[in-house]
């Protein structure tokens, strides 16, 4: 290896110094290449990278850490986009799911004045109503899927509350279907139970209705079909002093439009419900409630008398009567 450097630096002295010089060079070739190497060496250290290469270096450097950066940057987007995307379908879903409710407390009622009316007509002490009728307006808290749902902290109490609430509401039915079909419990006490089905069902959608507002989801509704017309919502019962009233204790931070949309969420499905399933018959004339702001919710505040009493009418139909033994 020494050779080969010697070699080297006799070529670069050939190559640099003049051939008058050359006959200058000692006899001692050895001691002459020493001497030749140490003053090359002591210039190869000014052939270190200089401060420019270093720079070089640091930009390709910072070139590398601006690329990962840039990527993680578009990998974080992504992952933002896909979250955003993510909960904008999970609101949806629980739009849906909170929707139906409105609908199915809504049919409840329709059911339990469709069977209060029909006994009445029938005698309480001579029939009692098929169990079918009453056993779907239950509802189930583990199809409610509430785990679903945003449970922070700040809605977590609600949904657990609104949760034992379907729980008392299954109760309450069973109760209503064990006290029917016993012929020695009296008239009253059977009335009773359905006026309290009917003010719970109506006190499960206010209930619904203000988590949705609470949460910010929008209520769902059906789309327009053909040939049919809808009447325009009226925000209140006729007097404004008792609209205020009823408005500050069923939804005392609820604007005017968004039960608006909640009554045309139910008028749609009525209509569907009725495109589907007409009345064959003339209407009959039917009560919609007790009279009383515990069961006149769906009447008074989101103006629905006239869908109801066409739909208890379609109800009243299907309602099966068993006689006592």
């Amino acid at each position: 290896m020494r050779t080969v450097k010697y070699l080297l630096l006799l070529i670069t002295l050939i190559t640099v110094v003049p051939i008058d010089t050359l006959s200058a060079i000692e006899p001692n070739q050895n001691e002459t290449l020493d001497k030749i190497a140490v003053a090359s060496e002591k210039t190869s250290i000014n052939t270190q990278p200089t401060t420019l290469e270093r720079t070089d270096m640091d930009e390709v450097a910072n070139l590398l850490l601006a690329a990962f950066a840039a990527l993680g940057t578009v990998l974080t987007w992504r992952a933002i986009r896909r979250e955003t995307k993510q909960q904008q379908i999970k609101r949806t879903f629980q739009s849906k799911i909170l929707s139906d409710l409105i609908r199915h407390m809504y049919r409840n009622k329709v059911c339990v004045c469709a069977v209060q009316q029909k006994l009445r007509d029938q005698g309480f002490d001579r029939y009692y109503p098929s169990e079918e009728h009453l056993l779907k307006l239950k509802l189930l808290p583990e199809d409610l899927r509430f785990d679903r749902f945003d449970n922070t902290p700040a809605f977590y109490d609600i949904l657990h509350e609104l949760e034992l609430k379907f729980r008392n509401f299954n109760i309450e039915v069973d109760v209503s279907i064990e006290h029917l079909k016993l012929q020695n419990i009296g008239e009253e006490t059977k009335i009773r139970d359905l006026e309290v089905l009917e003010f719970k069902s109506q006190l499960l959608t206010i209930d619904i209705i203000n988590l949705m507002h609470t949460l910010g989801l929008p209520v769902l509704e059906e789309s327009v079909h053909s040939g049919l017309e809808r009447s325009p919502y009226v925000p209140a019962i006729k007097g404004a002093k008792e609209e205020s009233e009823l408005w500050r204790k069923f939804h005392p931070k609820i604007e005017a439009h968004y039960l608006e949309s909640v009554r045309k969420f139910l008028v749609s499905k009525s209509e569907r419900y009725m495109k589907l399933h007409p009345v064959d018959h003339p209407m009959i004339s039917l009560s919609t409630g007790s009279g009383d702001e515990r069961t006149r919710y769906f009447d008074d505040l989101l103006q629905l008398s006239d869908h109801l009493r066409r739909d208890i009418a379609g109800e009243y139909q299907k309602i099966h009567l068993i006689p006592f033994q």
